[in-house]
């Protein structure tokens, strides 16, 4: 198997990855790409090639992916930067010469009006794909099921309601883990889904009544739903000190993240609008086993705290 650079690999998915990719293969050839390369001091010890690159600075990832054939690029986290820092990617790849690029786009963000505004930089970027001339798979990862129930049902225990403006809407959320399973099932045999296009979905279409009903008997506790208009959710974060616009000089926070509530409300309402409404057997095609429900993932995480899931939990 030739050269995988994954960019973005000292991420939560990029360690992922890299060791479902070496459990399975431990002689394989990898080149790790991240801007923060000391936080992957643990592979660079165990002789995987760490290497330092920004989606921002072109010419840090001409030498990052030189020599490589095949890429991961794990999408970029800030709205409004995501497009120019993805094009610097797929310069890079053509510059070095990359035969297959896989890209972690987001659950239905194909299609017209999405009002989410993460889906219109990912949807942009999938374009570019298209006409870059390097084969391309396109994994459009739906919500993380750890965020709906640790972001989500944990914290809305205390209150015991849920309120989001998320309106009727259904969603399939999926496990961290298989979203990882699947990009490395896909980078073990890129050829065999060039230019796939896969919704990465949980196994279960749940309403918002099913996702109360799931947390509620995991936690013990009842927890309703409570529907909020796009505007209420506004006012909340606004009353939390969140900045309403995205505005690409605001400083970012610990994870490198750079939020604004209207992104935040905005992926509401995509669910809303029936936009997240995507149930596939997409992970089970490409892993050859079924993706986990998220009763069982709320079990696992329900008392670790978001930012402390890993791929040891």
């Amino acid at each position: 198997m030739s050269r995988i650079v994954i960019s973005g690999a000292s991420g939560d998915l990029g360690r992922r990855v890299t060791r479902l990719l070496l459990e399975a293969d431990p002689g394989i050839e990898l080149a790790l790409v991240t801007r923060t390369p000391e936080k992957l001091a643990d592979r660079a010890a165990q002789g995987v090639t760490v290497m330092k690159g920004d989606y921002r600075d072109r010419e840090s990832l001409d030498a990052a992916y030189s020599g490589a054939e095949t890429l991961l690029l794990i999408s970029g986290l800030n709205l409004g930067r995501r497009i120019s820092e993805h094009r610097n990617a797929i310069a890079a790849a053509q510059q070095a010469g990359i035969r297959h690029i896989v890209y972690t786009s987001v659950g239905g963000g194909e299609q017209p009006n999405n009002p989410a505004l993460s889906a219109k930089d990912h949807k942009t970027t999938e374009q570019d794909l298209r006409s870059s001339g390097i084969a391309y798979t396109l994994l459009r990862n739906h919500l993380y099921a750890e965020i709906v129930s640790n972001v989500w049902i944990a914290p809305a225990t205390a209150s015991g309601r849920l309120e989001m403006a998320t309106g009727q809407g259904s969603l399939a959320p999926v496990a961290k883990g298989d979203v990882a399973r699947s990009a490395a099932a896909v980078l073990r045999d890129p050829e065999r889904h060039a230019s796939g296009a896969y919704e990465i979905t949980g196994p279960e279409l749940l309403s918002m009544q099913d996702i109360v009903r799931i947390g509620s008997e995991v936690h013990g506790v009842p927890i309703t739903y409570v529907p909020q208009t796009g505007e209420q959710r506004l006012a909340f974060f606004d009353s939390v000190g969140l900045p309403r616009t995205y505005d690409p000089a605001m400083p970012p926070s610990p994870d490198g993240h750079m939020w604004a509530s209207d992104e935040l409300v905005s992926a509401d309402l995509a669910v809303a609008g029936g936009y997240q409404a995507l149930l596939t057997q997409h992970v089970k095609q490409i892993t050859g086993r079924d993706p986990e429900p998220l009763r069982s993932v709320m079990e696992r995480v329900k008392s670790v705290p978001y930012d402390q899931i890993d791929d040891a939990v």
